[in-house]
């Protein structure tokens, strides 16, 4: 059931929201890391939230800049305790 209702919710995702969510915690994307976390969003959400993150953000480090990777690293972590009961 949460699996269904989080793929509906990046299936609708649209960039505008990616930088809508990273300008809200403080992070501002360049248009290259943009495009970069939504079309990871949109592939491998499945890996960073029922499998192991870890990979995805070896990845992410290659293609964002520091402040910005250890931003996204802080918040994926917060969100997957906070909702891990869900999941």
């Amino acid at each position: 059931m949460i699996e269904k209702m989080i793929h509906k919710y990046v299936e609708n995702l649209k960039i505008e929201d990616i930088y809508r969510f990273a300008e809200q915690n403080g992070i501002f994307l360049s248009n290259e890391e943009a495009y970069y976390l939504y079309h990871t969003i949109q592939t491998k959400w499945k890996n960073v939230v029922f499998g192991s993150p870890e990979v995805v953000l070896r990845d992410a480090k290659l293609h964002l800049n520091e402040k910005t990777y250890q931003k996204a690293e802080e918040l994926l972590y917060f969100y997957l305790d906070k909702y891990k009961r869900y999941l």
